[in-house]
């Protein structure tokens, strides 16, 4: 009897690694936690409680996976999420919060992250959920359904959160608390623009699933699925996004709306003295950085890879419009005084060949243990803790490097670069052999945005 026992447990148990119905497995999982670490921790947290050090800056503050709630989702209220939920908002981002599309990762990837989710979630080992019905396409709307929609929109109550024209301005909304009792703002629907996405199919999850965690209640018993397309067809109507503000001439005022837009503060000190440093202070960044490297860097910055090996995360494929670009590199040039474009590089060729050798020798034994040079001077990827130095000509302004070199704590007191306890003719010699190795190896920045 136990044998046929044991027997039938082995035939229900799922296939080896996968997780219990949900398609991914421990393997994914353990894939996917320097993944998750890179791309996701800095919000989320290591241990995905919400906490990153990012998250003090931002509102909405980032989901904790740890409670097991999930807010955008295909399944009923109460239930947590399906894997192809994580999957969606992963890939998708969460429009009007500091969460992005993570599209530019691979679809493994993305696999693999959200594995990861699950697992500090503890829903790994759970079966996967059921989902709320499969509504189909969607209907059109027309005047007579969206006249549907808002009547039902009025007797369900919609309009005490959302308000009657649905600018999020109900009697209750000043009243609105998430689960953690933290003030939460009803949607904006004139706004155009939803968490879960603005496509039909996307609101009618929302409509009928809810969002757990907030006050936003599940109509999937409520409506029958014609009532709620009407509903969705009255929503999509409320929308009259105006049309985009032109960007304030005054360059720091230009860079605060490209911050703003982006969650910027989140990651990086701005020039009020004020963010997050899971990036690089952006009041040092605007002394040292070369404006047309930092247009190259912005119009796809997943190009110049990880820069600070000894940072954990990397900055997101952000998807900033030209004109958002030149905003952002003028307000760094401003904040740095640097001219624009930048002046001419030396030429190396000017530079004492005897001063270069010497600066070479200085650099293996003070500089190598922690940046590598290309291939021209290779440290083990173990040990590298600052940046390849081998793209700094094009990067970097060649005379604050000088003092850089000399003293890094007194433009950056927090930096991790140690004193190299250099004279200043040893740092001049140091920095005269960098600046020709970058030259010679000729690595290019990313493609410039004029």
């Amino acid at each position: 009897m136990k044998a046929a026992v044991s027997l039938l447990l082995l035939t229900l148990a799922p296939a080896a690694g996968l997780a219990a119905d949900r398609g991914v497995s421990e393997t994914d999982a353990t894939a996917g936690k320097s993944l998750y670490l890179r791309e996701c921790s800095a919000c989320h947290g290591e241990r995905g409680n919400g906490a990153g050090p990012a998250a003090e800056f931002l509102d909405p503050r980032p989901r904790d996976f740890t409670k097991r709630v999930f807010k955008l989702r295909t399944t009923p209220s109460g239930q947590p999420a399906a894997t192809a939920d994580v999957l969606h908002t992963i890939e998708q981002g969460v429009p009007g919060t500091a969460m992005p599309s993570f599209s530019y990762l691979t679809a493994d990837e993305r696999r693999r992250i959200a594995a990861y989710v699950l697992r500090l979630a503890d829903l790994l080992d759970e079966p996967e959920p059921n989902t709320v019905a499969d509504p189909g396409p969607a209907p059109g709307a027309t005047p007579e359904t969206i006249a549907q929609g808002k009547q039902l929109y009025a007797d369900a109550g919609c309009s005490s959160c959302h308000g009657e024209t649905g600018r999020g301005d109900g009697p209750s909304a000043s009243d609105l608390k998430d689960t953690d009792g933290r003030a939460i703002r009803a949607r904006d629907f004139t706004a155009g623009v939803f968490r879960g996405g603005g496509e039909p199919r996307d609101l009618y999850y929302r409509v009928a699933t809810g969002m757990d965690g907030t006050p936003m209640p599940a109509y999937g018993d409520v409506f029958d699925k014609a009532q709620m397309w009407a509903v969705v067809g009255y929503v999509r109507s409320l929308a009259a996004p105006p049309a985009p503000a032109p960007l304030p001439a005054d360059p720091i005022a230009a860079g605060h709306a490209v911050a703003a837009k982006y969650f910027c503060f989140g990651c990086h000190v701005l020039d009020d003295g004020k963010g997050g440093d899971v990036g690089p202070d952006l009041r040092v960044s605007a002394q040292k950085l070369r404006p047309e490297w930092v247009r190259g860097f912005l119009a796809a910055p997943r190009a110049a890879g990880k820069i600070y090996p000894w940072r954990v995360y990397r900055m997101p494929g952000l998807k900033l419009s030209p004109e958002e670009v030149k905003a952002a590199t003028r307000y760094l040039a401003t904040l740095g005084k640097r001219p624009d474009p930048s002046p001419a590089l030396p030429d190396p060729i000017t530079f004492p060949g005897d001063k270069v050798e010497e600066g070479k020798s200085l650099y293996v034994l003070r500089c190598a243990q922690c940046h590598s040079l290309g291939k021209v001077i290779e440290t083990p990827p173990a040990s590298q803790q600052g940046p390849d130095l081998v793209t700094v000509a094009q990067r970097i302004d060649y005379a604050w490097a000088k003092d850089w070199i000399q003293d890094p704590t007194k433009i950056d007191p927090k930096t991790k670069m140690i004193m190299p306890g250099l004279t200043p003719q040893e740092g001049d010699e140091v920095r005269m052999f960098v600046w020709k190795a970058s030259v010679a190896a000729g690595a290019p920045a990313a493609s410039p945005v004029q």
